[in-house]
């Protein structure tokens, strides 16, 4: 079976267990097997691994649909930045190619948020989101795109957000617009 088969395969049987884990110790589960999955070469296919110039020069594709998971590839441009903003669900994001920035934010009374960890993932590394501590932000600070594998207990399209400016003011709701492949 190819990995990224095997991956949905291994993800189905956690997410629908009789037994399901805690979204805690889902999503680092999760975490253990997609760390699995992006050091093998060729992880994902080719197709969506790329930058897409009929969509802004942006790259974000669905890779698996379920009512129990999602799975999708990112592409980030050089300089690309994701301000802090939340997923409302567990999950878990591992690095593909290249490096990318990733600072965690604690919110405070104000619904303001403000830095509390700042890592540099290189290949291979993988994050873990837990809801009410899932609050990050994304930077691409090379002069290469960056290439990410994100899985998540539920579909971001049109799910209800929060997101903050850079600095971690002015807090918005929005919602993730369409895959580019679906």
């Amino acid at each position: 079976m190819e990995p990224l088969h095997q991956f949905i395969h291994d993800l189905r049987d956690l997410t629908t267990a009789k037994d399901r884990l805690p979204d805690d110790a889902l999503a680092t589960t999760v975490g253990t097997l997609l760390e699995e999955l992006v050091t093998r070469p060729n992880p994902i296919p080719a197709e969506f691994t790329v930058r897409s110039a009929l969509h802004g020069g942006r790259g974000r594709y669905i890779l698996h649909r379920s009512p129990t998971f999602t799975i999708s590839s990112i592409v980030w441009a050089p300089g690309e930045v994701a301000p802090p903003h939340t997923h409302e669900t567990w999950g878990a994001i591992g690095l593909i190619s290249n490096r990318i920035e990733e600072r965690r934010y604690e919110l405070n009374g104000d619904d303001t948020v403000r830095p509390v960890e700042h890592h540099r993932h290189d290949r291979g590394a993988v994050s873990v989101l837990i809801p009410d501590d899932d609050i990050h932000s994304m930077h691409n600070l090379t002069n290469t795109d960056t290439v990410e594998i994100h899985v998540y207990g539920k579909d971001l399209t049109g799910l209800v957000r929060r997101r903050w400016t850079v600095e971690g003011q002015d807090m918005r709701e929005f919602s993730s617009g369409k895959y580019m492949n679906c």
